[in-house]
């Protein structure tokens, strides 16, 4: 009785992803948005799946398949100017270790806030403002 021994070939080896242009994922979700379209039938169309597609999509209505959006982050110019000696200081100067101290940490999805001693709550209320938008 003879006994073969053979290596079995493991998993197949994915390809690399494939990357498309920003200008291709616009057109291929303006396909799928034209009334009547079916998403599926767009993907399989371009041999993509439609999984791919409706994630463009999401990504269309956020804004982020334009141009300029993929261009990365774009800075703001930034002005700095002294406080007139009128203006009182946001910090008490006069402050001792001795008084209260206290800290209030707050999250909200993603972003987290973390505040420590004496907060002006003029600033406080405008950061709240913001991120609870």
């Amino acid at each position: 009785m003879d006994t073969i021994i053979q290596s079995s070939p493991g998993p197949a080896k994915r390809s690399s992803y494939r990357r498309h242009p920003l200008d291709f994922k616009r057109a291929i979700v303006e396909q799928s948005l034209i009334a009547g379209a079916s998403v599926s039938l767009v993907a399989r169309e371009h041999d993509i799946n439609a999984n791919q597609v409706f994630a463009w999509r999401k990504l269309y209505k956020e804004g982020l398949l334009d141009a300029e959006s993929s261009k990365g982050c774009h800075l703001l110019p930034v002005m700095l100017a002294e406080l007139p000696p009128s203006s009182a200081p946001l910090i008490d100067t006069n402050e001792t270790m001795a008084e209260p101290f206290g800290m209030i940490h707050l999250a909200v999805g993603k972003a987290q806030l973390r505040l420590e001693g004496r907060v002006d709550a003029a600033t406080l209320a405008l950061v709240l403002e913001h991120l609870l938008r």
